[in-house]
């Protein structure tokens, strides 16, 4: 894979000095492994605890998984371009965090972490997760109802299973580009990396975990 063009000097300086005012202001007491462990500890339990609870998943229980897969990537493709990339009040949280924030500190071509503090800038916050699991138990539940209670379990397995690899992945595409993780992700990590290019980042790749809705939505670049 061809290294990215990297953004003009001035803009990976600007990128560099936006870096070290963000670890600069960063209270003392965080962790990033803390902050990198609580939501794969918790989101594993959750899993496990489903996984250990299905009984016998007919034919329509097992096609949650893929649905989720697929449906998961819609929904991620347009919270990343509607919420992230635009202020959306109240929720104008999310785009300081990340199109004012994120995207200051990472520019094509200067996109590795070289600091652990930096995962707070790159993962979601740590009770992300808990509200995932409140947001989806109504829907699993529904499910439930509908296709039998292995359907409900198989589809907490899989919306937490997305939400944990989504953060692997992502962290994935921020480590030094000679890593052995980053090699083997190469290719979505370029994805992700035109992303950040500010002449981009409002209308292009807006897909982490694969470019599949770009290449359905027409933003595949």
């Amino acid at each position: 894979m061809p290294a990215q063009p990297a953004q003009p000097a001035p803009a990976v300086a600007r990128a560099a000095a936006a870096r070290a005012r963000f670890l600069a202001e960063l209270p003392a007491r965080y962790n990033p492994w803390r902050h990198l462990l609580i939501p794969n500890i918790y989101g594993g339990l959750v899993i496990a605890s489903c996984l250990v609870q299905l009984g016998e998943p007919s034919l329509a229980a097992w096609l949650v998984v893929p649905a989720v897969l697929v449906i998961g990537q819609g929904v991620e493709w347009r919270f990343h371009r509607d919420l992230l990339h635009h202020r959306v009040p109240p929720l104008q949280y999310l785009y300081d965090a990340h199109h004012v924030s994120h995207h200051t500190l990472y520019v094509r071509g200067a996109m590795a972490i070289h600091d652990p503090r930096e995962l707070r800038a790159i993962l979601f916050p740590w009770w992300a997760i808990g509200l995932l699991s409140v947001l989806m138990t109504p829907l699993a539940l529904a499910l439930a109802g509908l296709l039998g209670r292995d359907a409900g379990l198989l589809f907490m397995v899989s919306t937490h299973a997305y939400f944990v690899v989504y953060e692997w992945l992502h962290t994935a595409y921020h480590l030094p580009p000679r890593s052995v993780v980053h090699r083997l992700v190469a290719r979505l990590a370029a994805h992700h990396e035109r992303h950040h290019d500010p002449a981009l980042m409002t209308r292009a790749n807006f897909g982490v975990t694969t470019p599949l809705w770009d290449l359905l939505r027409g933003t595949l670049r």
